[in-house]
């Protein structure tokens, strides 16, 4: 089977039932990225950060494997570490999937947070034609979906993990180039399909320091928690 190739238990379709899709968005781009979303003109820049992009992909490889074989339809929106695919490319994935969901992996030193959309989220900055530009989430009804989700999905995560798993808004202040703002790029510029911005890491590792073995399978499996919680599989006998 090709990595990102959705996948459904023949179960599910015995019954007639059509499992939930989850697409899974493994953080960083083995290339840097500089461009902006010709449906919104917001700024994207993505990069490589050590060994966030491995520790994320092993991350997303045993989540799928998790959510597979419970029977969840599941595409990873960027298929390999060596893959370079832009948030748009991803976006477009998700919505081609018709994802129920869609959650990106990401680590941060001792970080445990969770970023969804909301209605008046913004990020704004120097626009391609070079005059000031600000892109500002506005679809009610997707956010709605977003934070609604997010609620199961941060305490499940919580309980693996044995902390509290906050949801709250990012700030992108203050980092040049990226554009200033409270919503991850690829949550703002994804109108139609939910979406949960995931941080983990433990007090040493996180972000260009590997989160090792124990932090990789703690996060997998708080994800898989998380995505039974907030969009249970009803399939399942």
């Amino acid at each position: 089977m090709v990595p990102g190739t959705p996948t459904t238990t023949s179960q599910a379709a015995e019954v007639g039932c059509t499992a939930p899709v989850i697409a899974i968005d493994p953080g960083h781009n083995p290339t840097p990225i500089d461009m902006y979303d010709p449906k919104t003109g917001a700024y994207m820049s993505d990069y490589s950060n050590g060994a966030e992009d491995a520790d994320t992909m092993e991350v997303s490889r045993r989540l799928r494997e998790d959510l597979v074989a419970d029977g969840y339809t599941v595409v990873l929106l960027k298929k390999g570490v060596n893959e370079s695919v832009s948030y748009r490319d991803r976006v477009t994935r998700a919505e081609k999937a018709n994802a129920d969901l869609a959650i990106s992996v990401h680590t941060y030193t001792d970080d445990h947070r969770i970023f969804v959309q909301r209605v008046g989220l913004s990020r704004q900055g120097t626009g391609a034609d070079g005059q000031p530009h600000q892109v500002t989430y506005t679809n009610r009804a997707t956010a709605a979906e977003s934070q609604k989700l997010a609620a199961d999905f941060a305490a499940a995560r919580g309980k693996v993990e044995g902390r509290t798993v906050e949801i709250t808004d990012n700030s992108f202040d203050g980092r040049p180039p990226l554009w200033a703002g409270s919503i991850p790029i690829i949550a703002l510029i994804s109108d139609k399909v939910p979406w949960i911005y995931n941080e983990f890491g433990t007090p040493t590792g996180g972000g260009s320091v590997p989160i090792g073995e124990q932090g990789i399978a703690t996060y997998a499996q708080s994800l898989a928690a998380g995505v039974r919680a907030a969009v249970p599989n009803k399939c399942k006998s």
